[in-house]
């Protein structure tokens, strides 16, 4: 005896191509937000980059200038003040090489180690910072701002500095004076100028005015 066949229920074509359609502007989608978000990250991370290593320099160079001046026979000075006059005293100048924007190198002197004198031999006391190419520079063997061979501090292949700036204020708190340096640093990274930080600080000089 025939039995018979029924019919059975299938997908069809049209619903096929539905379906893939759909499932294509998924991962189309989804493509696009991992897309995004990589690049969202690596933004937030070169930002990061950059954040870091302007405020590690800003914070070396408050750190550093605010010892200028410093003499370890500060209190035999003020003692006989017509006497004694510290090497360190008016070390501190404000230039900048010649082909950068002016107030942006700074020189100063402090007794490091303590004996003083103001070294120039094996150990020279004479230190500085300054804007040369787009990067930000230590001075070495107490050169001038104009003179060529100062230390790349910031790593101008990363970060290209496009400003940094000093400004000496004098402070008179009764009959004690003193000096305030004003800060400021801008800068980008060198392949994304829309990446950029600027800071701008004031800091004290204690022990020079």
């Amino acid at each position: 005896m025939l039995k018979t066949l029924g019919l059975h229920a299938g997908t069809t074509l049209v619903e096929l191509l539905i379906s893939m359609a759909i499932g294509f502007a998924s991962l189309t989608a989804m493509a696009s937000l991992v897309g995004h978000g990589i690049g969202l990250n690596t933004q937030l991370l070169a930002k990061s980059r950059l954040d870091e290593e302007l405020n590690a320099i800003v914070e070396l160079l408050v750190n550093d200038i605010k010892r200028a001046g410093y003499d370890a026979n500060t209190n035999s000075i003020v003692s006989d003040p017509n006497t004694l006059v510290s090497p360190f005293l008016h070390s501190v100048v404000i230039a900048n090489y010649p082909t950068e924007a002016t107030k942006s190198c700074l020189l100063f002197a402090y007794d490091r180690n303590k004996n003083g004198q103001l070294d120039t031999v094996n150990t020279n006391e004479n230190y500085g910072y300054r804007l040369k190419d787009d990067a930000i520079e230590i001075r070495l063997n107490g050169l001038g701002c104009g003179i060529n061979g100062w230390h790349d501090l910031s790593d101008p292949h990363v970060v290209k500095v496009t400003k940094l700036k000093f400004i000496l204020h004098s402070l008179q708190r009764a009959s004690v004076k003193a000096s305030r340096i004003e800060l400021i640093v801008e800068a980008e990274l060198r392949n994304n100028a829309a990446i950029s930080k600027r800071i701008h600080t004031f800091f004290t000089i204690k022990n020079y005015g």
